[in-house]
């Protein structure tokens, strides 16, 4: 069970692992109230269990320690710029996976860290993914011949906790991680690298389109989920 709650200043995020609950505290100044950028939006309950939790993990320690710049700031994230800087308490396990892999990669580095990268961190210990330096804007296309994936329409569908939404938009376009759903439909939370905010919810349209007029995200559009087929 994943619960994302805003209590004296920090934004706790709750969820179940293998019949055990794990709380994760972040800092909500720091990281921006990161949990949504549009006051109103209902609190995401969702189940993140099996192979599914563990991605989900894996995409909250990292969004714990993302934000904008080096000092952390109460503005940080809000519109000044991309949470694509790591501090020193980012997971050790995914720099250790990203020097193994990609040693001396700008986009691993602590201060230019990428969406992209934090979609392959969050499945590195779990289900590495089948890419091999495709940007984001390529993920859609890409993933339609990989076996083991189904590519969930962005109207119609319902996406699961550690699902890969992928967008169109800007030079490169940008992927993030779905934590969860609201059981009413009307809005998404999701985890990212080099975006607004590390954790953010967005309103969902009637039509089941993620609505990202918000400001930051206009010229951006969600076009699908890659969803894994062999994660419990």
């Amino acid at each position: 069970m994943l619960k994302f709650l805003l209590l004296g200043g920090m934004v706790l995020v709750v969820f179940g692992m293998f019949g055990t609950s794990m709380t994760v505290a972040m800092d909500a100044q720091a990281q921006g109230a990161p949990q949504t950028t549009n006051p109103g939006l209902p609190t995401i309950d969702t189940s993140g269990s099996g192979k599914r939790g563990e991605v989900v993990q894996w995409a909250l320690k990292m969004a714990a320690h993302l934000h904008c710049t080096p000092v952390r700031l109460a503005t940080d994230c809000q519109g000044s710029g991309a949470d694509h800087y790591y501090d020193a308490g980012f997971p050790p396990e995914i720099i250790a996976w990203a020097n193994t892999h990609c040693p001396g990669c700008t986009s691993w580095s602590p201060d230019t860290f990428q969406c992209v990268v934090f979609v392959i961190a969050a499945y590195a210990y779990v289900q590495p993914l089948p890419v091999q330096g495709q940007n984001a804007n390529q993920y859609w296309d890409h993933f339609a011949s990989q076996p083991g994936w189904e590519r969930l329409p962005i109207r119609g569908a319902t996406p699961q906790p550690g699902d890969i939404m992928a967008w169109n938009g800007g030079a490169y376009g940008h992927v993030s991680i779905v934590l969860g759903v609201d059981p009413h439909h009307t809005a998404i939370t999701f985890a990212q690298a080099n975006g607004e905010f590390p954790v953010q919810t967005l309103p969902l349209n009637p039509n089941g389109s993620v609505n990202t007029q918000n400001g930051y995200w206009n010229a951006f559009e969600v076009v699908g989920y890659l969803h894994p087929l062999t994660l419990s």
